[in-house]
């Protein structure tokens, strides 16, 4: 694997960008446990708004960041921001499109930067990949309808990588499509405003490739230089570089919802047998080893004095981590949109 790595900070969020002009804003639709918050706040970027209807996801999230922005905790709007996303956008009602703008700006501040990891369970490579076709693939609809109402500066969105291949393409196609007709610049051709990007890339032992898209709304001065970050470990980061010597010199599995509790046993032979599934067991000096939630937590960069709160089970730690960002990831990604933005002042 080559040199030993640099490995990302794993400290709690704060502390300010640089030389920084403005004071950037950002929302975090489908929030999960806040991975992009962490990535964003790490750079001085600060959160108005959130939303996550999924109530022990909400716990976490309350958890952590509760205790570190007091200010967006007091917000009037906190009510929205564990409801259904179509209670905001009234997606699922009679009411004109002019009523369902007016109740989006009733109910979501000014920002500059609209940030979603949106449920990617319809695009997935281990679910149905049933798309647009399934309830959870048309919440990016309720996105579109957020952006045409509110028009952030930049649009930043996370999936999985076969969003880009489901349907021969269509339902890439399809977002690229409704972000240009409310004015974003946006183009179909993968490097310019979307790429995979994996998280052993950037200093996490897990491959984790996933789907980015970055779009500036078309009056954004220099938006036509943005570009995606480089790698700062281009090679990957082995297991036992990040954790330590007895771990496999490999890069790890991509932590995910299903396959926990998949086969794992030593055959007569003396070999181990490791079912495919199996994301969250590793061999480690001849014994079998499970990764635990500080691990899995290490593994997907969120900071050391991230805590989950009392009562939450293990699996259900585990499923949190495995439907969220990879946090060096978004940190990098957040760095070049903010070189954009502050030549815009």
């Amino acid at each position: 694997m080559g040199k030993k790595p640099v490995l990302p900070e794993l400290k709690g969020i704060g502390g300010k960008a640089k030389n920084k002009t403005k004071q950037w804003t950002f929302i975090d639709l489908f929030a999960g446990i806040g991975g992009f918050h962490l990535g964003l706040k790490s750079l001085g970027v600060k959160c108005v708004f959130i939303n996550e209807f999924d109530s022990r996801a909400k716990e976490t999230y309350l958890n952590y960041f509760q205790k570190k922005d007091l200010e967006l905790f007091n917000s009037r709007l906190t009510d929205y921001f564990w409801k259904d996303i179509k209670d905001i956008t009234l997606s699922d009602t009679n009411k004109t499109e002019k009523e369902k703008t007016e109740n989006i700006k009733k109910v979501i501040p000014e920002y500059d930067i609209l940030c979603a990891g949106f449920p990617c369970q319809s695009f997935s490579l281990v679910g149905q990949k049933n798309g647009f076709d399934d309830d959870r693939g048309t919440l990016f609809n309720d996105i579109y309808l957020i952006i045409k109402a509110t028009e952030p500066r930049v649009v930043f969105l996370e999936n999985v990588r076969n969003i880009v291949r489901h349907n021969n393409g269509g339902v890439l196609n399809y977002i690229i499509k409704k972000l240009k007709r409310v004015g974003y610049e946006v183009e179909l051709e993968k490097g310019h405003n979307w790429k995979i990007l994996r998280a052993s890339d950037f200093g996490l032992p897990t491959y984790r490739p996933r789907f980015y898209l970055v779009a500036f709304r078309k009056d954004v001065v220099g938006s036509e230089n943005f570009k995606f970050p480089e790698p700062s470990t281009p090679k990957g980061v082995a297991l036992n570089d990040f954790f330590h010597r007895g771990w496999p010199s490999r890069i790890g599995k991509t932590i995910r919802v299903g396959g926990s509790g998949s086969p794992v046993y030593k055959k007569p032979d003396g070999s181990w047998f490791i079912d495919r599934r199996s994301w969250d067991t590793y061999i480690i000096r001849g014994k079998k080893h499970l990764l635990t939630v500080d691990e899995a937590k290490k593994m997907m960069g969120f900071p050391e004095d991230f805590e989950f709160p009392e009562g939450l089970s293990e699996f259900q730690k585990m499923r949190q981590l495995g439907n969220s960002v990879a946090v060096p990831v978004i940190k990098a990604i957040a760095q070049e949109i903010i070189k954009v933005l502050e030549t815009n002042g």
